[in-house]
């Protein structure tokens, strides 16, 4: 296939301007309602826990074993729990976004349609075969579209949108999108006075968020949307590239690399370089559809691994001697991809009503994998995967209002 179109701008970060970085921030103590809660309770939460603890099968679609099996590469799958969405005043939630850290996985949520309500939750796996809801925050008025949690796990910044008639911003430049951070104190969300603040973005909505060193990076989108670069010390913007249809935005090495779509709905990569402050941009060749669907990156080993909807997922290594995929995966199924991660064995793909995907990584130079196995749960016979993550002993499957799966992987 024909490669990426490289585009190099060396700008000093001219191509940067500062933006927003005056409006105030707003704190619970300053007057502001959020209309947030925390529920710490375990009896209350653990209710939408279902635990399974089962062996699962993979279903084979391409292997040189065979055609059905509970392992792959040695390796078991076991499907440790489901877990239900919350609801928001009688409205049931949307999964988003997952991040792990040690033993704690945190979602984030939020609500379909024109109205607007997030959450989080946080749940302790350090028993692995009875995981449990410890702590949720919840909104009434703020989607919830992606998540970061510090290094430390001790802060949790959120990124979606509002009803920008009831945001209490300046419209200039603003649609509803916001950036919040979220105290969280033994493992649970902080309650209490101070221990939340927020900033509205540029656009309508957050679409996600990294931790990067002393700064982080944020995408919203659509119209009027791109990356930004944020101070933790006081949540200013202090750079931005401004793109259309911004999506998503991972770290690389010394750098970070942002996804968006172009007017003619080409795949387009910004790379953003913070030692020699240039700015790279790849082109893909080929139309992404649905435009407003979730395509989501994930950097890991040197390639850049990117869910772009009909033309499944494919892995960059955006250098000048290999500009075309090193890894190239469609399903062709009934759905589109939507969610990617990666371990040092597997590449997952959460693609829609078809559920969970396992390929090989990349190897000998091939960009197709050699083995491709599916997995959907029984119950949640009408899930529809649009995020998945992994740490290498866990995979966090998202199945929008069917909530979530939690498989774990331990060797056979």
């Amino acid at each position: 296939m024909k490669g990426l179109k490289r585009t190099v701008l060396l700008m000093v970060f001219g191509f940067f301007v500062i933006g927003i970085s005056s409006c105030s921030l707003l704190s619970n103590d300053d007057g502001k309602s959020y209309f947030q809660s925390v529920n710490n309770d375990l009896e209350s939460l653990n209710q939408r826990v279902q635990i399974i603890n089962n062996d699962i099968v993979l279903d084979s679609l391409k292997s040189k074993f065979s055609s059905t099996s509970s392992t792959l590469g040695g390796d078991k799958f076991t499907h440790i729990a489901n877990v239900e969405s919350p609801e928001v005043n009688g409205k049931k939630l949307s999964a988003t976004s997952i991040e792990i850290r040690a033993n704690k996985v945190y979602i984030s949520y939020h609500l379909n349609g024109s109205e607007y309500a997030g959450a989080v939750d946080i749940i302790d796996i350090n028993d692995e075969e009875n995981p449990k809801i410890i702590s949720s925050l919840i909104s009434e008025d703020t989607d919830i579209n992606a998540l970061e949690i510090e290094e430390n796990a001790k802060i949790l910044w959120i990124t979606g949108g509002r009803d920008v008639g009831s945001s209490g911003y300046s419209l200039q430049g603003h649609g509803g999108a916001i950036l919040g951070e979220k105290e969280i104190e033994k493992g649970v969300f902080k309650t209490g006075s101070g221990s939340y603040r927020e900033i509205p973005l540029p656009s309508f909505s957050g679409n996600d968020i990294v931790d990067f060193a002393q700064d982080l990076y944020v995408v919203s989108g659509a119209t009027g949307g791109g990356f930004y670069q944020l101070n933790k010390g006081n949540l200013s913007i202090t750079k931005r590239v401004d793109n259309n249809f911004a999506k998503s935005i991972d770290r690389r090495q010394d750098d970070v690399i942002g996804l968006n779509l172009l007017a003619d709905k080409r795949a387009n990569f910004t790379i953003m370089d913070f030692k020699s402050d240039a700015i790279t941009t790849f082109q893909t060749p080929f139309a992404v559809t649905p435009v407003d669907g979730k395509n989501v990156l994930e950097h890991t080993a040197a390639i850049t691994y990117v869910a772009l909807g009909n033309r499944g997922v494919k892995g960059y290594k955006f250098s000048t001697s290999a500009d075309t995929p090193v890894y190239e995966f469609n399903a062709h199924g009934a759905d589109v991809a939507n969610g990617v991660t990666v371990d040092g064995k597997y590449v997952y793909i959460a693609n829609g009503t078809d559920g969970l995907f396992i390929t090989t990584l990349p190897r000998d130079g091939k960009t197709e994998p050699e083995e491709v196995y599916s997995w959907k749960s029984n119950s949640t016979n009408t899930a529809s995967a649009n995020f998945v993550k992994t740490n290498g002993q866990y995979i966090i499957l998202a199945n929008g209002v069917d909530g979530l799966n939690i498989l774990k992987i331990s060797g056979s």
